[in-house]
């Protein structure tokens, strides 16, 4: 079992995951400026590069985290940011969140890569045997990718959290097993090779 959180690049065909440093700071800034991007996140888009690089920080200083940069491998862009986070090394386990993509890279498969290789560390490196998921329940976006990959809707913590504009979010978890990571692999390389 190995839930150390140490810097890793993780590497795709298409995107490459960087820990979150504030040299990509401009980056992350300007591919989270757009507030349609951030609606359902519990924090409304960036304002300005310093809030972005306090954000950066927050990030960064988080014992049971590991925050990534998204990088468009082609164009060497960030393209946005995603996590682990709720390590949790006595239950093999953490959740892959935070997960936030500039609109202009929706549908476009990065997001199925960035699952594919999360979880393939998750599973294959860190010997997981939980990989969990939460997104608000008004993000049907969000749900469906969750569903289409293949991972298990397990219920809704009402008002679970309190987000932008103080509302009460439900949060929907869903979660992938060790024993199911070989099936959702399979999914995500199909979906992939569309």
């Amino acid at each position: 079992m190995n839930l150390e959180i140490s810097p890793i690049v993780l590497d795709g065909k298409r995107v490459r995951l960087e820990p979150l440093t504030q040299e990509h700071a401009e980056g992350i800034y300007n591919c989270g400026r757009t507030e349609t991007d951030w609606v359902h996140l519990p924090r409304r888009s960036f304002v300005d590069i310093a809030d972005t690089k306090r954000w950066i920080e927050k990030a960064s200083l988080s014992s049971d985290q590991q925050a990534f940069a998204i990088i468009e491998k082609a164009t060497k862009t960030v393209v946005g940011s995603s996590r682990f986070l709720n390590i949790r090394s006595e239950h093999r386990g953490l959740e892959i969140g935070w997960t936030w993509l500039e609109s202009r890279w929706h549908r476009t498969g990065i997001n199925t890569e960035v699952k594919l290789l999360l979880l393939g560390h998750a599973f294959e490196q860190m010997e997981c045997v939980r990989v969990e998921f939460k997104a608000d329940s008004r993000n049907a976006r969000s749900l469906k990718a969750l569903e289409r990959i293949g991972a298990i809707r397990e219920g809704v913590l009402r008002k679970h959290m309190i987000v932008q504009g103080n509302h009460a979010r439900d949060s929907v978890y869903f979660s992938v097993l060790d024993i199911e990571w070989s099936d959702v692999k399979s999914r995500l390389l199909r979906l992939l090779d569309r």
